[in-house]
């Protein structure tokens, strides 16, 4: 039981924005993406979440994304974008509900608010989703994708959560709130694949870690294996000095080592 991307090509127009990538993310652990802007970070979600047309295939639990219903695939993951618009004036309870009714909880109402209260904003159900500021309205967002596969397995089979950028517009205890909620979700059998920008929190909440770079996969391994001065530089075209901190060795980059 796995997510598997195998020589994944996506183009637009006469420009291939992936070039053959590749990746597994495993049940149990946190897979992230990683990589400069432009690098194909979120196009290589969409493909996997089949927003995006794409060559190559992807297999979700042993079977071929393509040749699953809508509502398959809705059961065992659900998709957290980038930003969400919502023209009509929601409830932020409402749009959690939203995720429930396509998951497989539909039968337990008590999921919604539970989702918002992992996510710290149970005193907000009532409000309108405009009302909203940009990173609670993330975290509304991700209580919806919780909801839809509040179970991380079911059915003997994991969920998964696929995150674009899940801690973008965020503060930092906020951030690690939701990279918490991530791993928790993979300690109890879930799999969670993220598309992320901090490479700190990525060395820090990750198991696997894919460096993409002009639509291609530079690395991919544990943080220790790829969070590298050398991989890291020609990804983002910088110097950049990885330290790590003891006795845990986690990697981390720090501003003042790197240089332009």
């Amino acid at each position: 039981m796995s997510l598997i991307a195998e020589n994944i090509r996506v183009s637009y127009g006469k420009r291939e924005a992936l070039r053959g990538v590749g990746l597994t993310a495993l049940p149990g652990e946190v897979t992230a993406i990683v990589g400069p802007n432009g690098s194909g970070k979120s196009t290589l979600l969409g493909a996997i979440t089949a927003s995006l047309a794409y060559q190559g295939r992807v297999s979700l639990n042993g079977r071929c994304v393509e040749r699953m219903k809508p509502w398959e695939l809705a059961a065992i993951r659900a998709v957290l974008p980038q930003a969400s618009r919502l023209a009509f004036p929601f409830t932020v309870i409402e749009v959690v509900r939203i995720g429930l009714q396509s998951g497989t909880a539909g039968d337990r109402p008590e999921v919604p608010m539970q989702a918002l209260a992992r996510v710290g904003l149970a005193h907000y159900a009532h409000r309108t989703f405009q009302e909203l500021s940009g990173g609670e309205a993330q975290r509304a967002m991700l209580a919806r994708v919780l909801a839809q596969v509040w179970a991380p397995v079911e059915d003997g089979q994991p969920r998964w959560l696929l995150l674009d950028e899940p801690v973008s517009s965020l503060d930092i205890a906020h951030q690690l709130q939701v990279m918490e909620i991530a791993r928790d979700f993979a300690r109890a059998g879930g799999g969670v694949l993220a598309v992320m920008h901090d490479l700190n929190l990525t060395a820090l909440y990750a198991d696997r870690v894919a460096v993409l770079a002009d639509g291609e996969r530079l690395a991919f391994g544990t943080p220790a294996e790829v969070l590298t001065d050398e991989t890291l530089s020609r990804a983002y075209g910088c110097a950049l000095r990885v330290s790590a901190t003891p006795p845990s060795g986690v990697p981390f980059i720090l501003p003042h080592a790197a240089s332009a």
